[in-house]
């Protein structure tokens, strides 16, 4: 009878350990799932921060002046341009790559850094400089490129994949509409205030608000954007030093990280040429963007030509950007419940009511055309960014969103040689009496033939796409694979 009772509470001791075990690993289960949920909110508050700063760009608004009160020519300017182009080109797929490897808080780390130099360079400048002068722009314009490039599809890829390690990619699509309207108020601020403390005028009205007692020339001003924009960096830096990374890798050797990279921009080449749905969307980003952004870079000219008033430039982009917090939840409810190719033809209508719209180059009211341009282009950003996200491997993430910057930055430089080309063509058969009229007229009426060609090249270039879509994957044996989000 003892040994009975002494059995017994063996077998409940025994029973007791085991529910003590269940419960303290449930916990632990607990424990980690809310470490993941945290880590992921931490993650997710930094990047929409990160976009936020690394967008507040002061001196967007006073870009080329700022450069020309340097003492650059114009000469110097288009090829310091010209060279931050080359350089987000050539880094873009290797900076994607090289975040897949060696980790995508590292890439961001760079990204913040290089923000730093590139506008801590600009501080130290001297006016007026010289060739030294020139030296230290090209710097800041290799060091801008690496920055941009190092960003693009990092910064989204660990954000998203902090929400797949959590069980919550479902919620990307809100976090991409709520990153996209808070750095369109961003970008709307700093517009507005680096135009504003470019204005020695603006800026004696504050000081005397100020009582401090002293005024300002435009000399004294030239730095303020650049100091502003300093500051932004500071702030781009700190939120990537305060991401996790939800999938950290080792960093090995320098030859095997290099040869580990390019591996991983060879598969993430293959895997878009065989799936459906990337090479669908950075197909239609290919033709999509290059006008929009070819508007983007015409944009002052065109006001001026439909009679708005140059005070208004800077209220006008300002307005545009504040689209960015209108089409978000639109382009989200679209994704929700319409597939991939029905929300790009949709694109592709309105950008295409909006080029029609630019050739007619009426006065005043021709701002409603730039509207759907620059609502495409918040539009395209959600798309594209989306879809690939939902379609990538974690493994190949920032690879895969790193091709889609390569593309578009591409297709605008092919895109801005031939508009080259097209105005060349016009300026020359036009005839000898239009050539002896003033050169503000003959480029104003130059100007207003180009916009018509721009719905013809349009179109074309989406029919060159649907054709090469059609061709990779009816006519061209593709294998059609698609992930499992695909939804085309």
């Amino acid at each position: 009878m003892a040994n009975m009772n002494c059995a017994k509470r063996l077998a409940l001791g025994k029973r007791g350990v085991h529910f003590a075990g269940s419960v303290c690993g449930f916990r632990k289960i607990v424990k980690n799932v809310m470490n993941l949920e945290g880590s992921a909110k931490r993650n997710v508050q930094a990047f929409t921060y990160f976009r936020m700063f690394f967008s507040a760009r002061f001196y967007y608004p006073v870009f080329a002046l700022l450069f020309l009160d340097y003492g650059l020519s114009l000469e110097q300017f288009g090829i310091l341009n010209a060279v931050w182009a080359a350089t987000i080109v050539l880094c873009e797929v290797p900076s994607g790559a090289l975040a897949d490897t060696i980790g995508r808080r590292n890439l961001l780390i760079a990204t913040g850094l290089c923000m730093a130099v590139e506008m801590g360079v600009l501080l130290m400048a001297p006016i007026g400089g010289g060739s030294w002068l020139f030296i230290l722009f090209l710097i800041n314009r290799v060091v801008s490129g690496f920055a941009e490039a190092a960003a693009s599809g990092a910064d989204e890829a660990l954000a998203y994949d902090s929400l797949k390690a959590a069980g919550k990619e479902d919620q990307w699509g809100r976090v991409l509409e709520r990153v996209q309207r808070d750095t369109s108020i961003a970008f709307f601020f700093s517009m507005m205030v680096g135009a504003a403390v470019y204005d020695p005028v603006w800026v004696n009205k504050f000081l005397d608000v100020l009582g401090a007692g002293f005024y300002v020339e435009q000399a004294d001003v030239v730095k303020l954007p650049i100091l502003l924009t300093f500051l932004s960096s500071l702030v781009v830096l700190a939120m990537s030093l305060r991401m996790r990374d939800p999938n950290p890798t080792t960093v090995s050797s320098l030859s095997a990280t290099i040869a580990e990279s390019w591996q991983r921009t060879l598969r993430a080449g293959r895997w878009i040429w065989i799936t459906p749905l990337p090479l669908g969307v950075l197909l239609a980003a290919v033709v999509l963007d290059s006008p929009i952004r070819l508007f983007l870079t015409l944009a002052s000219g065109y006001w001026e030509t439909i009679n708005l008033p140059v005070a208004s430039f800077g209220l006008v982009g300002s307005g545009m950007a504040l689209l960015g917090l209108a089409v978000p939840p639109l382009a989200r409810r679209m994704s929700d419940h319409y597939k991939p190719v029905w929300n790009f033809a949709f694109l592709c209508g309105l950008v295409l009511v909006g080029l029609i719209g630019l050739s007619q180059v009426i006065p005043f009211w021709g701002i409603l055309p730039g509207v759907c341009l620059f609502a495409g282009m918040y539009f395209l950003n959600y798309f594209a960014s989306r879809y690939l996200n939902e379609a990538a491997d974690s493994d190949q993430r920032a690879t895969i969103l790193s091709f889609k910057g390569l593309s578009i930055n591409l297709s605008y430089g092919a895109a801005s040689l031939l508009y080259s080309g097209l105005v060349a063509g016009i300026r020359e058969g036009m005839p000898a009496e239009s050539i002896i009229a003033s050169d503000r007229g003959l480029e104003t009426s130059v100007f207003v033939d180009s916009l018509q060609w721009l719905p013809i090249a349009f179109v074309c270039a989406v029919l060159a796409m649907a054709a090469a879509y059609y061709w990779r994957f009816k006519l061209g044996g593709g294998d059609a694979r698609s992930s499992s989000s695909t939804r085309s």
